[in-house]
């Protein structure tokens, strides 16, 4: 009894440790990002910077946990040819989680450094209707 007492009560410190330790990670890697972004974006640039990317960490995290939990059956649903493409990304983002983490810290950078791409973007993902071409 003892025993089976003493690896419970060692698995807990364990634990506690590790839980520590990821804090003061996630603690410093916020500061040294802060400090890299500060000259490029300012003040509050930077702080917003690093909020976007605990955001996306908590994410990260939380979906792959969600995913290791439930363990979702593939789709049996409709063939893949009838899917359309945002369900395909969806796919492959469950699929391959770290790829699409990657691919979206990717596309976050992107956005930051060149802020006009990301108006036209977003711009023609919400404008209402198309415009017709000026040919003549």
């Amino acid at each position: 009894m003892k025993a089976i007492l003493r690896k419970i009560i060692v698995a807990l410190i364990g634990a506690a440790v590790l839980a520590a330790s990821a804090g003061v990670l996630v603690v410093a890697l916020a500061m040294a990002l802060y400090a890299l972004l500060r000259p490029y974006l300012g003040a509050a640039g930077a702080a917003a910077a690093v909020v976007l990317a605990a955001a996306v960490l908590m994410a990260i995290v939380g979906l792959v946990l969600e995913r290791w939990i439930l363990k979702p059956s593939r789709h049996k649903g409709k063939p893949e040819d009838e899917q359309d493409l945002l369900q395909k990304l969806i796919g492959m983002a469950q699929e391959r989680p770290m790829i699409a983490a990657g691919a979206l810290i990717g596309a976050i950078f992107l956005a930051i450094r060149n802020p006009a791409l990301t108006a036209v973007v977003v711009k023609a993902f919400f404008d209402p209707k198309p415009r017709p071409s000026k040919k003549a």
